[in-house]
Parts: C-alpha cells; sequence; structure tokens
C-alpha cells in the first residue's frame, strides 16, 4: 500500500521473510512515471508486494538506489527483466560489486577454506568462497552511475547525492533544499541503530568515517528526513546526537574490559554480546565490535599486537 509521504512522494513498506524483513522504498512522482528509490530484497513475497502495486497501472520510469545491501538491491535486475527499466547505482557501489564478483569468479582456493581474516580476530568461522557468494548473489549491472554531490531530477525534486560512508562504504543520502526532503537511507535510523561493521581487511575504519557522515549531515537544514526503515525522523540532530551517545557508550564498555589483558575481537564480542543463537547476528555482533577497537585503536586509546596468529587488542 502506498502512503504520501510529501507532495508526489510515496512510501511503500517492502517486506520479506528474512534479515531486517522489511525495508521502504520512495516512489517519486515525474512527468513520465514513478522512480523507485531502493527494492528490498529478492524474495517471492516482495515480488508479489511489487506486481500489486504494478496491477494499480503505476508505471515505472527507473529505479535509484542509496547503497549496495542486499535489502537495497535485492530486486534491482528484476527490475531490469519485469519492467525494462534503467537501475541507476553509484559509482562506488558498483565497483564494489564489480570487485567481488570478480574474485569470486578468479577464486581458486579451497571452497571450505575459512576466512583469514576473521580467523585472526576470532570471527565466527565462515568460508571466504561463501561469503563472496552471499554477496554476488544480488550482482546485476547498473544502467548509469551517479557519483558524489551529483543532481538528481525526479520531477519537481533536484536531490544531491551526498556520500555518507559508515553503514556501508558506498552509502549515499539524497537532498532537495527546495523542500529541505530527505531520504537518509541507513545512514540515520530510529528507533534502531544503524550497524557500522568491518567485513574485511578492504574496510578501513568505518566508525570514523560514520561519525564524520553525521556531521556532514547534520548542516543540513530539513523538514523531513525520510529512511530506509521505520517511521519519518521527526528531530534530526536529536537523533544523531543519541546514535553518538550510543557509540560512545559502547567503546567506553569495550575500553574498559581490555584494561587488565589483552583481548581479540572475538572474544570482546563476546564479552559485550554473550553468545548469538544465528550465525548471522553472530557476525553483526562481531563486525561491529571489531568496529569500534580499530576506532580506539585510531584515537590512540587501545593498540593492537600479533601474537601466534591472533590480533590482540589492549589497552593503552
Amino acid at each position: 500500500m502506498l502512503v504520501e509521504m510529501k507532495e508526489g512522494i510515496y512510501k511503500q513498506v517492502i517486506t520479506f521473510p528474512f534479515g531486517m524483513r522489511e525495508v521502504n522504498s520512495y516512489l517519486i512522482k515525474s512527468n513520465h512515471g514513478f522512480t523507485v528509490v531502493d527494492t528490498g530484497s529478492y524474495a517471492e513475497e516482495a515480488i508479489q508486494l511489487w506486481e500489486k502495486t504494478l496491477a494499480t497501472g503505476i508505471q515505472i520510469e527507473r529505479v535509484l538506489l542509496t547503497h549496495a545491501h542486499v535489502d537495497h538491491i535485492g530486486l534491482a535486475r528484476w527490475f531490469q527483466e519485469r519492467c525494462k527499466v534503467p537501475v541507476i547505482l553509484s559509482r562506488l557501489g558498483y565497483e564494489m560489486l564489480r570487485n567481488n564478483h570478480e574474485r569470486l569468479l578468479h577464486f581458486t582456493g579451497d571452497e571450505q577454506a575459512k576466512s583469514t581474516f576473521l580467523h585472526m580476530h576470532d570471527g565466527p568461522e565462515i568460508a571466504e568462497k561463501g561469503r563472496m557468494q552471499n554477496i554476488d548473489r544480488n550482482y546485476f549491472e547498473p544502467d548509469e552511475l551517479y557519483e558524489n554531490d551529483q543532481i538528481l531530477q525526479i520531477g519537481e525534486y533536484a536531490f544531491e547525492a551526498i556520500w555518507t560512508p559508515g553503514h556501508s562504504p558506498d552509502h549515499f543520502c539524497f537532498y532537495d533544499r527546495k523542500s529541505e526532503t530527505m531520504l537518509i537511507g541507513d545512514h540515520v535510523l530510529d528507533p534502531i541503530s544503524p550497524v557500522i561493521p568491518i567485513w574485511s581487511e578492504d574496510d578501513g575504519n568505518p566508525l570514523h568515517d560514520y561519525f564524520q557522515s553525521l556531521a556532514l549531515i547534520g548542516t543540513y537544514p530539513v523538514q523531513l528526513v525520510l529512511p530506509g526503515h521505520g517511521e519519518p525522523i521527526v528531530d534530526l540532530p536529536k537523533r544523531i546526537s543519541e546514535l553518538e551517545m550510543r557509540h560512545w557508550s559502547r567503546l567506553n564498555q569495550i575500553q574498559q574490559l581490555i584494561v587488565d589483558e589483552g583481548l581479540t575481537a572475538g572474544k570482546v564480542c563476546d564479552k559485550v554480546y554473550g553468545h548469538s543463537h544465528s550465525q548471522s547476528f553472530a557476525m553483526l555482533e562481531f563486525s561491529t565490535t571489531l568496529a569500534r577497537l580499530v576506532y580506539l585503536e585510531s584515537i590512540g586509546n587501545v593498540f593492537s599486537e600479533a601474537v601466534e596468529g591472533k590480533v590482540l587488542f589492549k589497552s593503552r
């Protein structure tokens, strides 16, 4: 069911039986149909919801994606094939998908070999090839690429693409200056907190990036903030402050845990969260814990050292 959020902007909640279980997809009207912002995961339940929407006579003109996570791009290829419309992704997002795709195509190692990166940090025992296959399951070739600061005209709205890494290295928000409307994707959510993860050695320092991106977004005057999950955010500066405080609460907790002994990220994760009942939750908890440890090291509060093939974090 479409719900009008602002003149010419409608929300449809797309549901699916795994992961986040739902995503907010926005349909923005123009002269030639609607632009869909984010699609939902690939699942029969989600496809049926879109089929019902299409059956009302709505014409889809194109698809625009905030970032390359499964719940936002999962039906991109389906839209290309079913609706014969172009799908637009950031150049950064396409490079991420393409790099993983190429690595998988040229993978020659042991298919059951565990990720060396996860092993050295005491992370969940996940096969490296399986991890790449999970990402590649949603691979598609975008029809157009957008860049940071590019203006995307959709009907009466001129959305500026704002690069906001943290939740994902390729995350973008879209901002219309005239109406002070922001499609904020998963950068800021309420009441849940966006996951800020490290998945591999290539991910750098995402929590540092996230704090910088929050500060950037906080400079924009907004009247309407539309997130990728949940209801519109009423007070963006307040919510940004709450997210920052929540992260610092965890950062302080983690730093206290490693005062007396060196611990791997996996051991710190166990102390913070206990033991998860599913591999997917275990991976999320571990990846966010590691991101916090890397951030603490970057500001000089902890240091790491390799001991017998494991990375131990210690408080200074």
